[in-house]
């Protein structure tokens, strides 16, 4: 397969090039062997593997890399549980940012503003910052949500959601095998940037969680109404099956986030995708002439309190490679499709215009707090997103219980 051939060309290169020459630069230290766990995904960890070991036979020959897959909530209770117990933590944790908050109110990670250049990384540091203070040092920028479409069913993608809703029903007339659209219907980091892009936010200019304003009922009524009136989604749709229907062509567009565009161009994984047939777009314009507007930041490596001495040293050296090192930014960030978090590596729109495309959507996201509170934004809404899908909630109603339950997430914390 195309794609898959030019990756392995790619890291092959820069094994035996750029990566090699840029870590002969660094101070030779000794041998460790180090634990990170990853929320990044088997396909990318392999790519993060071997980037370790580029860095290892020249910085620390003989150290070795344990990396421990975890999807997302089983990484935050894993560590949470981890750092309670005071063992067992890893000396990395690489995942997005939004637990970042939540793993520094327990008191498990370590500040890295004096370990790190933080300089280096101007687009999204600050959504790993807690009071002040940075505890999560940027591999990528991104981790945002994005219109993505077969390019075989549809020749353009649709402006506004109206021209979606029109095409995603010409679609499915012509073909009634094929759903025209779906997402992940009840996960509120899909739901949210609807709420954005109607004027709403999280929190009020006073810091204040507001999640019963008119905004939050108009996302409501809207996401309701595509659903029962428009009929253009699926009447039950979760992550897997949006994700899967695309891959095998059963569905002509869906939003998702960057993480999935590698395995989108893989063939092998989804057959009716590929570089000739993916397509990436902002999000459809709103009846009131704005985009929604996804949450942005990126994926992050994090260091428990735990790390010290020699650990310590290899982390910060390796992450510091990994991160800020151009040809190592290219293999490990470009390389597994997503955007660069340091200005000295850019994508050429030209040469790969699906990053191009994937920047171009980054653009109208908001970037993403790692206040620990927003967990009880996160888990407020979701019940009542669900309400709302299943018809058995009113937006109005779902607002406002999602406010009364935040509220009282809030003063248990």
């Amino acid at each position: 397969m195309k794609y898959t051939k030019f990756l392995i060309l790619v890291l092959v290169t820069l094994l035996a090039l750029g990566s090699v020459t840029a870590v002969l630069a660094q101070d030779q230290m000794g041998a460790v062997n180090l634990v990170i766990w990853s929320q990044d995904g088997d396909d990318n960890n392999v790519v993060l593997a071997e980037q370790f070991q580029v860095w290892a036979d020249t910085v620390a020959p003989g150290s070795t890399l344990e990396i421990v897959q975890k999807e997302t909530e089983v990484l935050r209770t894993d560590l949470l549980a981890a750092g309670l117990a005071g063992s067992g933590l890893p000396d990395m944790v690489l995942g997005p940012n939004d637990a970042i908050g939540v793993f520094v109110d327990a008191g498990i990670l370590q500040p890295l503003d004096g370990l790190f250049d933080i300089a280096k990384y101007p687009y999204n540091i600050g959504a790993a910052q807690v009071g002040g203070e940075t505890w999560g040092v940027p591999t990528n920028a991104g981790n945002h949500l994005m219109l993505m479409y077969n390019k075989s069913l549809v020749e353009t993608a649709p402006d506004t959601w109206e021209d979606l809703i029109a095409t995603a029903k010409g679609i499915t007339e012509a073909n009634p095998e094929i759903q025209g659209f779906a997402y992940n219907l009840n996960e509120p980091f899909w739901f949210l940037p609807f709420v954005h892009g109607f004027g709403g936010s999280t929190y009020d200019a006073e810091g204040n969680m507001v999640l019963d304003s008119q905004s939050w009922v108009d996302a409501y009524a809207f996401v309701q109404n595509l659903k029962f009136t428009e009929e253009v989604v699926p009447q039950e749709c979760d992550y897997a099956c949006a994700n899967d229907l695309f891959k095998e062509g059963s569905v002509a567009m869906i939003i998702n986030g960057d993480w999935a565009i590698g395995e989108y161009l893989n063939t092998e994984q989804s057959p009716a995708l590929g570089e000739e047939n993916l397509g990436l777009a902002p999000w459809p314009a709103l009846p009131n002439g704005e985009r929604p507007m996804p949450f942005t930041a990126g994926k992050f490596v994090s260091v428990p309190n735990t790390v010290e001495g020699a650990q310590l040293d290899g982390v910060v050296s390796f992450v510091t490679w990994l991160t800020t090192d151009a040809s190592a930014v290219e293999a490990y960030a470009l390389g597994t499709s997503r955007l660069p978090a340091i200005a000295e590596v850019t994508v050429d729109a030209e040469s790969n215009p699906i990053l191009a495309a994937s920047a171009a959507a980054l653009q109208t996201g908001i970037g993403m707090p790692a206040d620990p509170t927003l967990r009880c934004m996160w888990d407020s809404v979701r019940p009542n997103l669900e309400g709302v899908m299943s018809n058995s909630v009113t937006p109005e109603d779902a607002a406002a219980e999602a406010q009364i339950a935040a509220e009282d997430c809030l003063s248990a914390l």
